[in-house]
């Protein structure tokens, strides 16, 4: 062999790359994992949801309460529809006679705000219809009529908002299925 001859390099034994069924086991193992992991983040958003729509009309509520006393005139957060086209507006005393429905209808408390709808904010969140009020009225003396207004998203969580009449206090609590019991959260 002459000296200038060209080296060539031995031919390699194994070839670079994945074969077919390891590529498919691969895909496999991710499709697997992804089909766990999905409902249960779904679950967590659809939780957290409910917990974020339940701060908020807490939240609205002492909002409410505040604005009575700063107006020295009391003020209403009324809750309207059902499910998921309930809306929430707060109105005014514009008579002094303490806010009333009928007077709502008929225009003679003013709102405060244009209806909310709950749903495009926190979707999946619905009012559960458990009979408690549709009206929290809270007079410039800083008190409120007691009542209790029940959440539930669309994991099944349920959560409700309490107002104390006395006091106007506001509670968020957590229905916890293991225990049959509501806790008290905020």
């Amino acid at each position: 062999m002459s000296r200038f001859a060209r080296y060539s390099p031995r031919p390699a034994t194994g070839t670079a790359g994945y074969t077919f069924v390891e590529a498919l086991f691969v895909c496999a193992v991710v499709a697997v994992v992804t089909a766990v992991a999905v409902p249960v983040s779904l679950a967590g958003v659809n939780r957290a949801r409910g917990w974020a729509g339940t701060r908020f009309v807490a939240a609205r509520l002492v909002r409410a309460r505040a604005e009575a006393v700063g107006r020295g005139a009391s003020v209403a957060l009324r809750f309207d529809g059902d499910g998921e086209r309930t809306t929430l507006a707060s109105f005014v005393d514009a008579n002094r006679n303490g806010v009333l429905t009928r007077e709502i209808d008929a225009g003679m408390d003013p709102p405060l705000d244009d209806p909310v709808p709950l749903a495009s904010l926190f979707p999946g969140v619905v009012v559960s219809d458990e009979g408690g009020p549709r009206l929290f009225s809270f007079s410039p003396d800083g008190t409120a009529t007691t009542g209790s207004i029940y959440l539930q998203s669309r994991d099944g969580s349920r959560f409700a908002v309490r107002v104390l009449g006395a006091t106007a206090r506001v509670r968020i609590e957590r229905y916890v299925t293991a225990r049959d019991a509501w806790v008290e959260v905020f």
